[in-house]
């Protein structure tokens, strides 16, 4: 199992990540430069031999364990496979400069620029006992929504949450969020625009939110800066958040940060044909309710747009 730390994967397995080195990461975005450089010196990690390959190591401290990869088909797969060699613990993230086949919701493509945070972040198994243990994995991505929320606004960033799992500033779409679930291996793919933002022609068709680029005021972070103290700070509010508040009392917090609370919409769902409702909240499960024909529904699954 490694240990907390920050790593880059030098060299491993081709088929899911291109090996990568300081040269590389470092002509890859200026951004990546400066985090390098930021968090130098680098050394050869000789804690583990495996089928990991070699390792640099930060000599940096963290109370997380980070790896960086170069490009990669999927942050997910390359977690996915640490996990399963025993080298990636809960909240171990990794981390990518770029991938060829991200995805997000309903698995479509994710644009994953170099400079842009892509990573994937290895989730806590929810608690044996109480209330969370039963509605926590229902309610897992409002919870990782509203936790990375909190520490972004910590840093000046006001983020509101476009259900159910994408994230908005200034009503422009700057990241979104996609979690897997494989035999009791929960996985958190973030995805967000730092370095630029997709162009219209990227997006769907009928995708009527506009993409942009987080904006940290006074604040200038690389992806590994940022997405350090995303999940360093953040795996503290989760925390927090399970021990003092119940699923309810939750549910109540969350809606104060969707996007549209009280304001029409058009609801996409399936192949069904868009129809005009209001955000009223949100469902003990998570789902969003809203008013349509002269009744609250709730939605399980589809997409809004602002009207």
């Amino acid at each position: 199992m490694l240990p907390p730390g920050i790593f880059i994967w030098k060299s491993g397995k081709k088929e899911i990540a291109v090996p990568t080195d300081l040269a590389v990461l470092k002509d890859s975005h200026p951004l990546w430069a400066s985090d390098i450089s930021k968090f130098e010196p680098w050394v050869k990690y000789d804690g583990f031999t495996g089928p990991v390959g070699s390792l640099l190591q930060s000599a940096t401290r963290s109370d997380l364990t980070i790896v960086v990869t170069g490009v990669c088909k999927s942050t997910m797969e390359v977690a996915r496979d640490l996990v399963n060699n025993g080298l990636l613990r809960e909240w171990g993230v990794v981390i990518s400069v770029e991938q060829s086949s991200g995805r997000g919701q309903l698995r479509r493509p994710w644009f994953s620029a170099p400079g842009n945070i892509h990573a994937s972040i290895v989730m806590p198994s929810p608690p044996l006992e109480g209330e969370w243990s039963t509605r926590l994995p229902y309610l897992l991505p409002l919870v990782a929504g509203h936790v990375f929320g909190e520490v972004l606004e910590g840093l000046g960033a006001k983020i509101q949450i476009k259900w159910p799992n994408d994230f908005l500033q200034a009503n422009l779409k700057v990241g979104g969020m996609l979690i897997e679930d494989q035999n009791d291996l929960v996985i958190l793919g973030l995805g967000l625009n730092i370095a630029e933002s997709p162009s219209n022609e990227f997006m769907r068709e009928d995708y009527s939110v506009q993409a942009g680029r987080l904006e940290v005021p006074n604040h200038l972070l690389g992806p590994l800066s940022l997405l350090e103290i995303l999940v360093s700070r953040g795996k503290n509010v989760y925390g927090v958040l399970l021990d003092e508040l119940v699923p309810n009392q939750f549910i109540s917090t969350a809606a104060n940060r969707l996007a549209w609370l009280g304001q029409s919409i058009l609801v996409q769902e399936g192949g069904t044909t868009p129809y005009r409702a209001i955000i009223k909240g949100l469902s003990p499960k998570g789902e969003l309710v809203v008013y349509h024909g002269g009744k609250e529904t709730v939605i399980y699954s589809g997409s809004i747009f602002p009207l």
